[in-house]
């Protein structure tokens, strides 16, 4: 009989110890610590992170391109050219939106076919106006440097780039921040090409008309994805 007592006394003594532990066990996840949910918010903040990171960099990266074409317009006689390029910039102020992006890369486009449209005209003898050496140096220090961002792009698209929008909302991203790291990580490639295409450009025809040419802008053009 005493025997029996004593067992029972064990297991109910067992049984308090494995409910209080669980207990324990769920108000430390409640707070998300231990358990999957301290993995799944520990991957939310990484990819947060991740995502703001990269569109800080975007943003950096298309202020510099943007600058450097306005200049590079500016030094072939280009005022519209130039003003539309400064127009756009101002959309990159504060957290831009995937419409203001989109309309960022057009611009940044049409800015590019603009200017090689010049380069040609210009080394064909179809412009009589002088190109200004020294802002057309400084646009092509600056469209380097932008390039050289855009290049390092691919430190921060990382795993923020690979996922589709499901996926980063899935992570604990807010719409709009989903929306634009998955607009980022499919336009920023060709973009690049294009940018480096017009950098390229810009280079051939400085060195063709004594044009100073800043080592950034050549650097910049072993950059890619």
């Amino acid at each position: 009989m005493n025997r029996r007592i004593l067992l029972l006394s064990l297991l109910t003594s067992t049984g308090v110890l494995v409910s209080n532990l669980s207990y324990a066990q769920l108000n430390l996840s409640q707070f998300g610590i231990g358990g999957a949910n301290s993995s799944a918010n520990g991957a939310a903040a990484a990819t947060s992170g991740g995502a703001a990171q990269l569109l800080r960099s975007y943003v950096g990266a298309n202020q510099q391109v943007l600058s450097g074409q306005s200049s590079l317009a500016s030094a072939m006689g280009l005022g519209s050219a130039a003003g539309q390029a400064q127009q756009a910039a101002g959309l990159l102020n504060g957290t831009p939106s995937v419409s203001q992006l989109t309309q960022v890369g057009s611009t940044q486009q049409s800015l590019s076919q603009t200017l090689t449209q010049a380069f040609v005209q210009q080394g064909a003898g179809g412009s009589a106006a002088p190109v200004n050496k020294q802002a057309f140096t400084d646009g092509l220090t600056s469209l380097g440097k932008g390039v050289s961002q855009y290049s390092s792009l691919k430190s921060s698209l990382g795993g923020v780039g690979q996922m589709n929008p499901t996926a980063l909302l899935q992570s604990g991203l807010n719409p709009q921040t989903a929306q634009t790291a998955s607009y980022i990580a499919q336009s920023a490639p060709g973009q690049l090409q294009s940018l480096i295409s017009t950098l390229s450009q810009a280079v051939q025809f400085a060195s063709s008309h004594g044009i100073s040419v800043p080592s950034i802008a050549t650097s910049a053009l072993k950059g890619g994805f």
